[in-house]
């Protein structure tokens, strides 16, 4: 009939023009290439840090010697280099020139020594460079002919201040530092530290009485979850992001979770406070929102956040 031929029409223009199933296949943009190197880096770093942290809490000694296992650590240092040094370098750029793309090899590592060790950059670190040179060969088979060249196509020390929660989160640790190698007090320590090989560094630091902290309390206003309440320590200039990691890692079902931080308006009477079952959120209770700094109140009575008074006690909840 005419009215199913004009509805046919139109369903096909529909189609044609707006639908999805009429739609050209979307042109997807240039790759950035270093955004997929920076993140294998990193789970390959945080997967040999987890190594180290096993071997750190669980030394092995010699057969039949029992070995006190060290206490389990909550910082880690990781010292990282953006330049290679001068004889790394100088080793780079030659196996860059003597490289085989098309074969994908080197020449013989006789042949690599015969040049090198005239090179007065390389002669005081002539035991260090044939280990360095099976290194850089490993990488390239692994990894391509871009492991040859002087400088990472990303920021070792952006990658690591990004993903800070996560190798924390990763590690079971509570706090972060990074340290530049040429800025390492101990020279020796980091000579092996390389553009793409970092070196990390466990301990265990004790509250410092020196430092301002407290212990606070963070109660879970919902109903009908299992999370609680916990002491954790809040150290003075902590942010809100620091607090919210703690609380993290004191309680490791909320590892995956969206945590979000609240204070009472009446910080003295509204942790006594009866909550409303089916409206905890219902009373005098604001959002902590960040940025900001936590800081203690004059007569040490409390914390402070942003100029309004905490108290002892904070609020949380979890989605």
């Amino acid at each position: 009939t005419p009215t199913l031929f004009r509805s046919k029409q139109w369903y096909q223009r529909r189609v044609r023009e707006e639908s999805v199933v009429g739609a050209a296949w979307p042109e997807a943009g240039p790759v950035d290439d270093s955004l997929t190197k920076a993140a294998e880096h990193l789970m390959e770093c945080v997967h040999d840090f987890r190594i180290k942290l096993m071997n750190y809490t669980k030394p092995s000694g010699k057969k039949g010697k029992n070995l006190t296992p060290n206490e389990p650590p909550n910082h880690i240092t990781i010292i990282y280099a953006n330049d290679y040094p001068a004889w790394q370098e100088k080793t780079l750029d030659y196996l860059k020139a003597t490289y085989s793309p098309t074969e994908n090899s080197f020449p013989e590592n006789k042949e690599l020594l015969l040049h090198l060790k005239t090179l007065p950059e390389i002669k005081p670190f002539m035991k260090k460079l044939m280990p360095f040179v099976a290194y850089v060969k490993e990488q390239v088979a692994a990894k391509g002919p871009s492991v040859l060249e002087s400088h990472l196509s990303f920021s070792e020390e952006n990658l690591f201040t990004q993903n800070k929660e996560y190798i924390l989160r990763s590690l079971d640790l509570d706090s972060l530092q990074l340290v530049e190698s040429a800025t390492h007090p101990d020279q020796k320590l980091v000579t092996d530290v390389c553009p793409g090989k970092p070196m990390c560094k466990f301990e265990k630091r004790q509250l410092d009485p020196s430092q301002p902290w407290r212990m606070t309390r963070v109660v879970n206003i919902q109903p009908c979850t299992p999370h609680f309440s916990m002491d954790v320590p809040v150290y003075h200039t902590d942010t809100i992001e620091d607090m919210i990691a703690r609380i993290k890692r004191a309680d490791r079902r909320l590892k995956t979770k969206q945590v979000m931080l609240y204070r009472f308006v009446d910080p003295i009477t509204g942790p006594r406070q009866m909550l409303a079952f089916d409206q905890p959120m219902l009373w005098n209770k604001r959002k902590l929102e960040a940025p900001g700094t936590i800081v203690y109140a004059d007569d040490n009575s409390g914390l402070m956040f942003g100029g309004s008074y905490l108290g002892t006690t904070v609020c949380y909840t979890v989605t």
